[in-house]
């Protein structure tokens, strides 16, 4: 009898691990293996904190006033669809973190995309620390986010990974679209490249679990649902040059 295998995605915010690899996840799953998506990300700004101008114009384009619960929702439906399990840790999006003297380090689109201040290197250390222990067990596989686009948040889970052996990292979509970013990301380290075909059930279900988190499609650059399906089967054929795939790397050193 064949052993269940025991992946785990890591994934910055309530939507990264499915809109990069919820094609490989529903594979997995209907395989009959166990799949844990973490959101390092899902927690609640701090209560009785007000948020930052640039925090509540996104609730807004959102059209969400409990934005971490309803952000929640979405993912549970999506990750339902897929087959896997939700574990949501309790960090604070960047877009909530303060530094010690109550200033907002991310309060701009631009600074989301900067590099990491200073205030979240502790972050990183404990982060790292988590990912250690998840990586105790031998038979469990860890996914990680390439850091593609250069998100703070992406990039700090990157930075926590390092140091992990055998962590598959995947192109954060839909960074990856744009071109050149996965190059860019890759960088001069040498990298073994992974192309893991998608069967149809498997795009359909990845659009599917996509479609739940309809509050993020402005931010994505969608108007609408058919416009997401439409770029997600668009990016899984140029992937696999014509058939549907997603593109994973492995590093030829530990991350």
């Amino acid at each position: 009898m064949t052993k269940t295998r025991h992946h785990v995605y890591l994934s910055p915010h309530l939507d990264d691990a499915v809109l990069s690899c919820g094609g490989r996840i529903r594979q997995q799953a209907q395989a009959g293996d166990r799949v844990l998506v973490v959101t390092v990300f899902a927690g609640k700004p701090s209560l009785g904190v007000p948020l930052s101008p640039f925090a509540q114009s996104l609730h807004a384009l959102w059209n969400l006033v409990d934005a971490t619960a309803a952000r929640r929702e979405e993912d549970a439906a999506a990750l339902a669809l897929l087959g896997a399990e939700a574990a949501y840790w309790p960090y604070a999006d960047c877009i909530y973190r303060q530094t010690p003297a109550g200033g907002f380090p991310y309060a701009s689109e631009e600074a989301l995309f900067d590099g990491v201040h200073s205030s979240d290197e502790a972050l990183i250390a404990e982060l790292a620390g988590r990912f250690r222990a998840l990586a105790l067990e031998p038979a469990r596989a860890i996914y990680a986010p390439l850091a593609i686009g250069c998100h703070v948040d992406h990039q700090i889970v990157r930075r926590a990974v390092e140091g992990l052996k055998g962590v598959t990292c995947y192109e954060d979509y839909p960074y990856a679209a744009k071109p050149g970013a996965v190059e860019a990301a890759l960088g001069m380290a040498r990298w073994q490249e992974e192309v893991v075909p998608l069967s149809s059930d498997a795009l359909e279900a990845k659009i599917a679990a996509i479609a739940c988190y309809s509050s993020q499609f402005i931010t994505l650059g969608w108007a609408n649902a058919e416009e997401m399906a439409a770029a997600v089967r668009a990016f899984a054929e140029h992937t696999g040059d014509g058939a549907p795939a997603e593109r994973y790397w492995r590093s030829s050193r530990e991350l």
